[in-house]
C-alpha cells in the first residue's frame, strides 16, 4: 500500500507576507522559532481582546461560547452527518449576540485558529495555549478540581512514558486520555513525537480522547483539529461510560479509511 501524506498548509488570503524577523514568535527551549507567514498571536492578545468586553458580555459565556461556535464551524465544514444538529446550535448561541458581539467572537477565535494552526508549520512550537487561557481567564471549576497540569510537567510525563518500540516499524500510534481536559497532555505528547523521534503524527497517530465537561472537549477538539491530528473527541463520562457526543477532526475524516479501525464508540 503506498505511504499515505496529510501534510498540507492552508493558504492564507489577502494576508500580506510578514518577513521571519518580524514575526511575534512563540519559543520553547528546544524549538528554533516558527515560520508562519503571518504573526503568530499570543495568548495573552486573546485575554485582553476578551477583557475588554467584560463590562457587556459575561466573561464565562464569552469564553465557552467562542470555544463551542469554534468547534461547531470546524466540525460543520467536515462531518456533514451532524451538519443539522450542529448548524442550529451555532445559530442559537450567535442570536444571543448583538451584532458588535458577533464579530468580537469571531475575532477572537481568529487568533485563536492563528495561534493553535500555527505548529503545523515547520519548526512549529507546541504549547497547551487554550489550556493556559482557559486557567489564566480563571475557568477552572475548583469544586470539581479541575486544574490543568503545566504543560511543562505535561511535556516531562510523554519524555518519560513515550519509547521507540513502533516508531521504528512506522506503525501507528494510538494515544488514549479520556479525562483529557483541554488536550495538553496530548498535544505534549504530539510535541514529543515530532520534535523527539521526528514523526508525522499526522500519518502515523490516531488520538481517542474524551471529557465530561463540554468545555473541555471543545477545547481539545479545537487544538487537535489545528494541529492536524487525526482524533475523535467524545463528551462522556467515562466511568459509567455515557456518552453524549462525538467530535471527528478534519484531518480523521480525511484519511477515514487509514483510521476507522481504531474508533471505540461504545
Amino acid at each position: 500500500m503506498p505511504p499515505f501524506t496529510f501534510d498540507f498548509t492552508l493558504k492564507i488570503p489577502n494576508m500580506k507576507y510578514v518577513p521571519e524577523q518580524e514575526h511575534n514568535i512563540a519559543r520553547t527551549s528546544e524549538g528554533t522559532g516558527n515560520n508562519c507567514p503571518y504573526p503568530i498571536p499570543t495568548v495573552e492578545e486573546i485575554i485582553k481582546m476578551i477583557d475588554s468586553s467584560s463590562y457587556r458580555v459575561n466573561k464565562s459565556k464569552l469564553i465557552s461560547d467562542v470555544f463551542e461556535c469554534g468547534a461547531l464551524a470546524i466540525s460543520n465544514a467536515v462531518d456533514f452527518t451532524q451538519y443539522d444538529e450542529r448548524e442550529q446550535r451555532y445559530l442559537e448561541i450567535i442570536k444571543t449576540y448583538k451584532p458588535d458581539e458577533q464579530k468580537l467572537i469571531a475575532d477572537i477565535f481568529t487568533k485563536i485558529f492563528c495561534l493553535c494552526s500555527s505548529v503545523v508549520y515547520d519548526d512549529g512550537c507546541f504549547d497547551d495555549y487554550l489550556g493556559e487561557l482557559f486557567m489564566k481567564c480563571n475557568q477552572g471549576n475548583k469544586k470539581a478540581g479541575q486544574y490543568f497540569t503545566p504543560y511543562n510537567v505535561s511535556k516531562m510525563m510523554a519524555k518519560i512514558t513515550i519509547t521507540d518500540d513502533k516508531i521504528d516499524k512506522d506503525e501507528i500510534l494510538t494515544i488514549n486520555d479520556c479525562c483529557c481536559g483541554g488536550g495538553g497532555m496530548l498535544i505534549a505528547a504530539l510535541d514529543v513525537l515530532k520534535n523527539n523521534y521526528g514523526v508525522n503524527y499526522a500519518r502515523n497517530c490516531f488520538i481517542d480522547a474524551g471529557d465530561i465537561d463540554i468545555r473541555c472537549v471543545h477545547m481539545t477538539y479545537l487544538q487537535l483539529s489545528l494541529a492536524g491530528v487525526p482524533a475523535i473527541v467524545k463528551h462522556q463520562d467515562a466511568l459509567c461510560r455515557k456518552l453524549w457526543s462525538i467530535w471527528k477532526t478534519p484531518a480523521f475524516i480525511f484519511q477515514y479509511h487509514r483510521f476507522y479501525k481504531y474508533l471505540n464508540l461504545n
